[in-house]
């Protein structure tokens, strides 16, 4: 028993080193060696849980059973949604891969790994279906919060929800270029949203 939680704690700990230099170097330009050296141990100790490379990054996104787009609503928040509640919703998320960690790390690598040749874990097309559902699980939520309001105007929801959901994952992909929010995602991502949702032709717009 002891040594099976042994292996557990060495596998979190090589996970965990390979998640930060994954992000900040890229999947390409790091090495087992430069993770074994991160986690305090031998190249012989990542080989007696991971095959290669590419192994280590499927288990890091097995591990944070994170959906493949960060911008899509979960079922469970569909049902009965208000409009402040899609607000609020798209704000944590967006706010949640401004801020530093995890899951900023985890979507970096994703889009990163897509771009490289050979044994990507997560392709382009992967990356594609996933925003898909994103943009289809945003249109649902939009549906039903607005379901009950005055509406000024035909919505097509749409290209509201492509238009969302590309707004969204352009500033989380800028804000990975550009010098970061740090203390002061939420109010930064309250006001991407709230541009994101002022288009509509609705008076109870928050």
């Amino acid at each position: 028993m002891k040594r099976k939680v042994q292996g557990i704690v060495t596998r979190e700990k090589i996970l965990d080193s390979a998640e930060v230099l994954f992000f900040e170097r890229g999947v390409s330009c790091t090495s087992l060696e430069d993770i074994a050296h991160a986690a305090g141990m031998t190249r012989g100790a990542i080989y007696g849980h991971f095959s290669n490379k590419w192994a280590l990054v499927a288990a890091l996104f097995e591990r944070s059973a994170l959906p493949l787009d960060p911008f899509t609503i979960s079922a469970e928040k569909l049902n009965g949604a208000t409009l402040n509640a899609f607000r609020t919703e798209l704000e944590r998320l967006l706010a949640d891969v401004l801020r530093s960690g995890p899951q900023r790390r985890l979507y970096s690598i994703a889009f990163s790994t897509a771009r490289t040749e050979g044994n990507a874990v997560v392709s382009a097309s992967m990356l594609g279906e996933a925003a898909r559902v994103a943009q289809s699980s945003i249109e649902s939520a939009l549906r039903t919060a607005v379901d009950d309001l005055e509406v000024t105007d035909h919505i097509d929801y749409a290209v509201e929800a492509i238009y969302i959901h590309s707004l969204l994952t352009g500033c989380f992909h800028l804000s990975l270029l550009l010098p970061s929010h740090q203390g002061a995602e939420e109010a930064h991502a309250s006001a991407i949203v709230g541009r994101a949702l002022s288009t509509l032709p609705i008076d109870e717009v928050l």
